[in-house]
This record gives structure tokens, sequence and C-alpha cells, in this order.
């Protein structure tokens, strides 16, 4: 059931994409027009309007990042009250052209990394948990766990206390196999562990983690907005980029929510 899920959502998000959705609302406003369909002509071209209005006109998808990214703020870390650190994936590129370059290849979320070794460094003695396969449907070249070795590697990394959880495709199973995983080291109910990933992924990856009964304390990285004052009007690439950020995680807070995957529709500090 799990592998159906990862690829259903993978075709269903493929249409839903911000910049998708607005190409196939045209192409379906020219087929209409072609067609002399003319009610339905309109209606394409009304959505097309609207939701396009809103991304590339307004400050909608700001906003709705923006929420994100502010629910969890950035905590002290007090090495003697966490069990360990988990970072989890995203952070890596193309694995075909990091095989092929004999290179890590990272993306816009390579804080998440960085992040984690700068923790890491401070609380030696704790165990750093990276959590992720891959997220691509047919993966190839270096999965996310061969890149980041090779990664940790290049930064001089210690890597005796670092652990790959690298079977996960997705935020719930990243919170699954991470629990199996803690839980078989014997440390599942002692203390919270560090959670890295990018802020405007943790209101669904903390409400996964709790789903999956561990305890963990979110420390956001990799924010594309700020607090408080709005950065808009946006560039077109920027402005869609947000969209598809917030369209994501809401509706996969939604769906985590509805399956039982997440433990909360919107999780919040505790």
């Amino acid at each position: 059931m799990a592998t159906v899920f990862f690829f259903a959502s993978k075709i269903v998000w493929f249409f839903m994409t911000p910049l998708n959705s607005l190409i196939f609302l045209l192409l379906a406003w020219l087929l209409f027009r072609r067609l002399a369909w003319r009610r339905l002509a309109g209606l394409a071209l009304a959505l097309l309007l609207l939701y396009g209005g809103a991304i590339l006109l307004t400050p909608l998808p700001e906003l709705a990042v923006r929420t994100l990214e502010n629910r969890f703020p950035q905590p002290a870390v007090d090495g003697a009250a966490i069990g360990g650190i988990i970072v989890l994936g995203g952070a890596t590129d193309d694995g075909v052209v990091a095989e092929a370059r004999g290179q890590a290849v990272l993306n816009g979320a390579a804080e998440r990394l960085t992040t984690a070794i700068a923790l890491h460094r401070v609380q030696a003695d704790k165990t750093l948990i990276v959590s992720g396969f891959s997220g691509r449907l047919r993966p190839q070249g270096w999965n996310e766990a061969e890149i980041t070795t090779r990664f940790f590697e290049q930064q001089g990394v210690d890597m005796a206390r670092v652990r790959f959880e690298d079977q996960s495709r997705n935020t719930a199973e990243n919170a699954r196999l991470t629990a199996a995983m803690i839980g078989a080291m014997g440390g599942a109910a002692e203390r919270p562990w560090l959670l890295i990933t990018s802020a405007w992924h943790l209101p669904r990856a903390i409400a996964a983690f709790r789903a999956a009964d561990l305890a963990v304390l979110p420390y956001p990285v990799d924010f594309r907005t700020a607090p408080a004052q709005l950065v808009w009007p946006r560039d077109i690439g920027s402005s869609l980029g947000l969209a598809g950020i917030a369209m994501h995680e809401w509706l996969g807070m939604l769906v985590y929510w509805l399956s039982g995957d997440g433990s909360e529709l919107f999780a919040a500090p505790r």
C-alpha cells in the first residue's frame, strides 16, 4: 500500500504543480476554443486567470510559506537534553550527475546538511542519523545516502557516529523507519531527538514523527521568506517556487492527517 501511495502521490503532484497546472489550463482553453465549446472555454479561462493571478500577482504564495516557516522557532540546543540528531533528506540533487562527476551535488536545501554538520561537531558524542533514500519515481545514480556520505567526507565529518536510514522515499517513511532504527538502538524512550529540516517542511515532518511515536525537537533551516515583512512583488520564478512549496506542504499535511501518517493537521510546538 505504501508503494501504491508513493507512486500515486508523484503522479497527482505532476499535474498539480503550479507551472504544469497553468499550462494544462492554457491548453484546455485553447482546445475548447478550437472545438467551439464556449462554456468550457470560459471556465478554463476564468480558472487560468484566477489561479495564475493569485500566484503571480498577489503575495499569497509568500504568506502561505511564511505561515509554515514561522510555526516552529529555532531552539537552543542543550546536548544533555537530546538523544541525538536527525536530518531529513531532500538536500541532494541529481544522482546520475553526482555519480558521473564523482562529486556530491546539492540543491537549494543544502542548509539541512551544513547545519547538521555544524551541530554534529558541537555535539560530537551524539549519533547523527541521515534519513532518506530518494524521492524520485525512478532513482538512478547515487542515492541520497551515497551523495551525503561523500559530502560529509569532503567536509571532514567523523563518520563513526553517523548512521544512515537509506530506505525512505517520503516524509512518512522518514518518520517510521527512523523511529524503528532508534528503537533498535534503544534510544526511543529516553530523550527527544533534534530534527533538522527545511522550516516550511517542519509542520508536516513533526506531525509524521509524532504519529510514529518518536519525540523530536524541531530545528528549522532553509528559510525562503522573511519572518514578518513581505518581499513582494517577486519575479515569476520565485512566485511559482513559493506557490509549489505552499501547495505541496499544505496538501501534504491534509493527506497525512486523513491517512493517519500525521498526528494532527497543522502541528504546533509543545
